[in-house]
């Protein structure tokens, strides 16, 4: 019997358009075997950090200088294994796993580190992805400057391996769609939009900035759309991966009508473990049944192609909406309070 939700991803030919996301859970085997188990089509490993390839190959040379000179912290290998042993988990998950295991780098810069993707592909990752940081520090550095830095470290990485390659970036570019067109000349055979971003406030105690991380909002797929459309319409041939608030089967097939191949779901499953890919992927199934598609390659067919010109249409897309009603939607839930004593009878 033909498998319904079988798409094609960077080359791969995956069995469910649900990809869980990179994050520490994807490293547990057991935990990875249960995603599967649930319908999700490929898992991607959480990322190895530069700056712990960095310290693993200085430490021959320069021991005592490796974490000062490396920017390395213990707590990164609590993250994702280690370097060491990222490389054994690669080659485990491929024994418990009936899906593509991708593997990820998270890094800012090229260079000997980038070494670590050949034994990635070495280990038995099916595909890489590149988490590119664009690590900005001087107000005087150019955009293209800054854009030709990353698609040198994709040009680097697709020198070193044969396995297909995913560029990760994230929602900063002035220009989505000639980002995405230039990594895909680099050696990119996919996208991710978008990667996860920290979340920065101020400490009124201590007067200074923070940074956290959080899941992703629920009400966060406007700006994943967004890319996912000005991407889609500005190269040919690349696969795309919606990534960021895929949290329901709804948001699933909004990211897929706009010009996704496939959606990565992290946070939700944070919140619901396996269920809440089962739940997207039971959902996927039952649209395509109410809507008359045979499979889910033929409903992304036949999806109209997505077009963001010319300039006056898309600036009266921006205008009209704003000025055609005083009212606007707020997505803010409201909260419903009932006051009661400490045996939760309730006030009159």
């Amino acid at each position: 019997m033909p498998n319904l939700l079988a798409v094609n991803y960077l080359g791969m030919p995956i069995s469910s358009p649900v990809i869980v996301g990179a994050c520490p859970l994807t490293i547990q085997p057991e935990t990875a075997r249960q995603f599967v188990d649930a319908g999700a089509g490929a898992i991607v490993m959480p990322s190895m950090m530069q700056e712990q390839i960095v310290y693993r190959r200085m430490l021959s040379t320069d021991p005592l200088g490796a974490i000062e000179k490396s920017g390395y912290q213990p707590q990164q290998d609590n993250y994702n294994g280690g370097a060491e042993n990222y490389l054994h988990s690669i080659s485990s998950l491929r024994k418990t796993c009936r899906v593509p295991i991708i593997a990820s780098l998270n890094g800012f810069s090229s260079g000997d580190w980038l070494e670590y993707a050949s034994e990635i592909e070495s280990a038995g990752a099916d595909a890489l992805e590149l988490n590119l940081q664009s690590a900005v520090y001087d107000p005087n550095t150019p955009s293209d400057e800054i854009e030709a830095n990353l698609c040198g470290i994709v040009a680097a990485v697709a020198e070193r391996v044969s396995i297909p390659i995913a560029a990760k970036i994230n929602q900063r570019f002035t220009n989505l769609g000639s980002m995405a067109r230039q990594v895909q000349q680099a050696g990119a055979l996919g996208i991710v939009l978008f990667t996860h971003l920290p979340h920065w406030d101020v400490c009124t105690d201590r007067v200074h900035w923070t940074i956290r991380w959080e899941l992703s909002p629920l009400d966060s797929l406007g700006g994943i759309l967004e890319g996912v459309v000005r991407v889609n319409s500005g190269t040919q041939g690349m696969s795309i991966a919606a990534s960021g608030g895929i949290g329901t089967c709804e948001d699933a097939l909004k990211a897929m009508i706009a010009g996704a191949d496939v959606v990565m779901v992290t946070s939700a499953i944070y919140r619901d473990g396996p269920d809440a890919i089962r739940r997207i992927v039971d959902g996927i199934h039952r649209y395509l049944e109410l809507n008359h598609h045979a499979t889910l390659l033929d409903f992304q067919r036949s999806r109209p192609k997505a077009d963001v010109g010319p300039e006056q249409m898309m600036r009266l897309e921006y205008v009209d909406p704003l000025t055609r009603s005083n009212t606007y939607f707020d997505p803010t839930p409201t909260a419903f309070s009932v006051e009661g004593d400490v045996y939760g009878h309730m006030k009159k």
